[in-house]
């Protein structure tokens, strides 16, 4: 238990995520002497040298192609189109977006880079208030992740020793319903402040805006058909979905300039180090508290607690909700999943269905203090204060508290489509 003693007293002093794993692993080797110091090194090496990782630049590079090759431009046009109409107007559009969208890269703050300064803008130019532009905007953001594909789901998946596959399939239902509950929520308030819609397009004008937009839309289809037709593994889906993005964008919309490939690349590895890092020294910490028997400790701690299942579900649910509101995700995926794991397995919780609860609570985090990296990003867009953007994104919290609820009481919601197209090999 000392280990994650000392792993938190770094974290409060400062330290990074990623170096307080390290540092932690390194004086538990040194004072125990459980291995030779040599070893540190190469579980770190062993956490980021697999097949599966490679999906993660990948995806990483899908979204800065995106963002810089006029898809997302697209994508907006296409959904204000077909939704704009309905009382909320881009209310409704900005989630359309993200929906599709995160088909391609998902990533919550892929989608805020891409989509966000576009939705902000055309928003306030309706004469929608900033804060409600800035509020609907982070909270649909956190849907990039949910629906497949998902870099999340993909490191979930990694350290949990589970299809990758599976998780994705069960996130197309969740990520449905959180779009519909955030377009109810937009409806009611815009129905409430009488915020402004376009009158619906012509059938021509909608047909028009949809074949432009057709390339883009195919990426979702592609990808996820390919991963559930079993042509390509998740793992393949990246690469496929980066070299198509990139077709799309020098031959298609021709918004993208080779000239400006080093530059994205350049920013996609940026972004990327600190997630290798993070990978690496998650794997060897999940070492560390192996030898520690931390989930052994856990899992007898809460069972001395409680024998329910549902009870200790809602305790673990409330571990993540907390954990998302002040550590990075992807941080989180490495230190919690070998501990909370077990005890989910331990009371009857399929891997799966775990894995999209576990996905699910950690985004709820991006939009809530003191961290809400999304929130604070919008914020910034939308030029407003953070209070007045967490002021703005807390009618949306409701929906998302019921679909985690659901989520956890009712399986099948997660498990539906993924035994229904892989049966019972996941």
């Amino acid at each position: 238990m000392w280990v994650v003693i000392c792993f938190l007293v770094m974290i409060a002093i400062g330290v990074p995520v990623g170096y307080s794993m390290i540092l932690t692993a390194f004086i538990f080797v040194k004072i125990t002497g459980a291995v030779t110091m040599s070893f540190v090194p190469t579980a770190m090496i062993s956490g980021v040298s697999s097949y599966t990782m490679l999906a993660i630049p990948f995806f990483m590079l899908v979204g800065e192609l995106m963002n810089n090759s006029g898809i997302t431009k697209r994508i907006f046009s296409f959904a204000d189109a077909s939704v704009g109409h309905i009382t909320g107007g881009l209310g409704h559009v900005n989630v359309l977006s993200s929906m599709i969208f995160s088909g391609m890269s998902g990533a919550a703050v892929a989608d805020v880079a891409g989509l966000g300064a576009i939705e902000i803008k055309a928003m306030k130019d309706q004469g929608f208030d900033a804060e409600f532009a800035v509020g609907i905007t982070a909270a649909s953001s956190i849907i990039g992740p949910i629906i497949p594909p998902s870099s999340p789901m993909v490191l979930f998946g990694i350290a949990a020793g589970i299809s990758i596959g599976g998780l994705f399939m069960g996130g197309i239902t969740v990520g449905v319903i959180m779009g519909l509950l955030m377009m109810l929520t937009v409806f009611l308030i815009a129905r409430k402040r009488n915020y402004p819609k376009h009158e619906r397009y012509p059938l021509n004008t909608r047909f028009r805006s949809f074949i432009v937009a057709l390339p883009a839309l195919l990426a979702p289809v592609i990808l996820i058909g390919g991963i559930f037709s079993g042509y390509f593994t998740p793992t393949e889906a990246a690469s496929v979905a980066a070299f198509y993005s990139l077709l799309i964008g020098i031959f298609v919309y021709k918004d993208f300039k080779i000239k400006n490939l080093p530059k994205v690349l350049l920013a996609s590895i940026e972004n990327l180090g600190m997630v290798m890092l993070l990978m690496a020294s998650g794997k060897l910490f999940a070492w560390v508290l192996g030898m520690e028997k931390i989930a052994e400790l856990a899992a007898s701690g809460i069972f001395t607690l409680t024998n329910n299942p549902y009870v200790i579900l809602l305790l673990m649910n409330l571990i993540l909700l907390f954990m998302g509101t002040f550590m990075e995700t992807n941080a989180s995926i490495f230190i919690l999943t070998p501990i909370l794991l077990p005890i989910a397995n331990s009371i009857g919780i399929h891997p799966i269905q775990f894995g999209v609860i576990f996905i699910f609570s950690l985004m709820i985090g991006l939009l809530t203090p003191p961290m809400a990296i999304c929130l604070f990003l919008t914020s910034k867009i939308g030029g407003i204060s953070f209070n007045s953007a967490f002021k703005a994104v807390k009618p949306y919290y409701i929906g998302l508290l019921i679909v985690l609820a659901l989520i956890n009481i009712f399986p099948e919601i997660t498990l539906f489509v993924p035994k229904l197209l892989l049966g019972s090999s996941f």
